[in-house]
């Protein structure tokens, strides 16, 4: 069985903590990050039209339209996520013989590293709008935008976890290298992204504006 976004928050939080392999980790962390671009969404529903950010205007409302595109992208992940699981784990399951056997897995295995390399780098993308918007947010809501950051860099770090999960699996050295060295830029920039946004944040919620 599989979770998607048309699956109640109970159900979906009661199949997690579930003894069963779906939905794991891959799947919570594209949830987050789904949660997380609606955070942004949010802040932004209540900052365009402003008068005070009229020469934002445009800036705003496709970083607005950025974060929506990202939203969907993560329930379409979080469901993708349990499919290439599911597939991997069934082919593990298939003969030795079995002519298919290898192919399949090899496909299981690249879906299982592609899909929380999608994760991360859409929450990144999510974590730099919330960084360029930081200081133009509407400030009632720059609590939320925090919220936005913290759940995106979450979802990167969560991501980038399920990405080294697999790494051994991988049996090309170069491939695997590739594939780690992606994980750490996704990580870093995340990192450095986080350690731009909290300055901002702090400044307009000391001085209230």
């Amino acid at each position: 069985m599989t979770y998607d976004q048309n699956t109640t928050i109970d159900a979906f939080a009661a199949a997690a903590a579930a003894r069963q392999p779906v939905p794991g980790g891959g799947s919570v962390a594209a949830l987050v990050g789904a949660l997380a671009s609606s955070m942004g969404e949010m802040v932004l529903q209540y900052t365009v039209g402003k008068p005070a950010v009229a020469d934002h205007e445009t800036r705003l409302r496709a970083a607005l339209d950025q974060l929506g595109r990202a939203r969907h992208l993560f329930l379409q992940l979080m469901l993708e996520d349990q499919l290439a699981f599911t597939a991997m784990s069934e082919s593990g399951k298939l003969p030795k013989t079995d002519p298919d056997r290898e192919t399949r897995l090899a496909a299981g295995l690249l879906a299982s590293i592609r899909i929380p390399q999608s994760v991360a780098a859409a929450a990144l993308a999510v974590l730099n709008i919330a960084d360029s918007v930081a200081e133009v947010g509407n400030i009632r809501l720059l609590s939320d935008l925090a919220v936005c950051a913290d759940l995106a860099i979450a979802t990167v770090r969560c991501a980038v976890h399920n990405i080294r999960a697999n790494l051994p699996m991988v049996t090309d050295p170069t491939e695997r290298a590739g594939i780690e060295a992606n994980a750490n830029q996704l990580l870093n920039h995340a990192r450095a992204a986080i350690r731009s946004f909290e300055p901002k944040f702090q400044r307009r919620i000391a001085a209230g504006a």
